[in-house]
């Protein structure tokens, strides 16, 4: 399935941007936090500086905030950051996650990358861009959606356990543990995306 233009991107989330987060929680969307409890935990730091890729509105950064975690902020969609300015970021970078990043190397203690993976043209080069930023042994969590059903029209990319976790280790990062759980229904369709939730360390 072709995966969305950074283009179609755009417009589907500014279209979305002020009511975002409440179809999200209407859903009993989980992700943004499973996803950041789960790197509070494995990180046990008092301290941290985190960047959020696909930050969206910030929904996936308060429970960093609630912690006085130091985040940077990273989506495609104008609007989105509009909407994150809200949260307490550090900083807020508008940009495709599928050209470099720009930050400097080995400033990040955790990376986070939830509900974004669907839209993501070269998983590899992207993964490498997160390994260069994070310090060493620096935490990264993902949200992998899971191989949908042969014949499905949802326009997204998915992914089997066999496909993704040769990526992780080809990048540089070891499998600490996934998880699987239940991602959201398409908006339309209702046909429900599954996650893999990983949380890797840099080698």
């Amino acid at each position: 399935m072709k995966t969305m233009t950074p283009e179609e991107i755009i417009k589907k989330y500014s279209d979305a941007a002020k009511e975002y987060d409440k179809i999200g929680l209407d859903d009993e969307y989980i992700a943004h936090k499973k996803m950041a409890l789960a790197v509070i935990d494995e990180l046990k730091l008092e301290n941290a500086e985190i960047i959020d890729l696909g930050c969206g509105t910030g929904l996936s950064s308060v429970e960093f905030f609630k912690k006085g975690y130091v985040v940077t902020g990273v989506d495609i969609t104008p609007k989105m950051i509009d909407e994150a300015r809200k949260h307490p970021f550090e900083k807020l970078i508008c940009q495709n996650l599928d050209t470099p990043l720009k930050v400097e190397d080995n400033i990040f203690d955790a990376a986070v990358l939830t509900g974004v993976m669907e839209f993501i043209q070269d998983p590899l080069a992207l993964f490498k861009e997160v390994n260069r930023v994070l310090k060493a042994e620096g935490v990264f969590a993902v949200t992998i959606p899971q191989k949908f059903p042969k014949g499905s029209k949802i326009p997204f990319d998915s992914y089997s356990k066999e496909e993704i976790e040769p990526v992780f280790k080809k990048v540089g990062f070891r499998i600490i543990r996934c998880d699987e759980f239940f991602g959201y229904k398409k908006w339309g369709s209702g046909e429900e995306i599954h996650y893999y939730g990983y949380v890797l360390r840099k080698s």
